[in-house]
């Protein structure tokens, strides 16, 4: 999961992404951030997150833990 929280500091333009960090802590998680994020998991995982899904991220670490549960890991 390396990658993935790389890729989230390069979305969010912060290098403090932590699993614990409060999504509402980033200035960038904004509908266009979002829409980003969703882009990049559906580009480097292949898996598609539902706008209902995505409703229940509050942490980044909730983020890592649906990837991880629709990757089957």
């Amino acid at each position: 999961m390396d990658v993935f929280y790389q890729k989230l500091r390069e979305i969010l333009e912060c290098e403090d992404v932590r699993r614990d960090s409060d999504i509402g802590d980033f200035e960038n998680w904004d509908s266009l951030g979002v829409l980003t994020i969703l882009a990049m998991i559906d580009s480097e995982y292949k898996v598609a997150l539902s706008s209902e899904e995505f409703l229940t991220v509050r942490r980044v670490g909730d983020l890592e833990d649906l990837l991880r549960a629709k990757l089957g890991r």
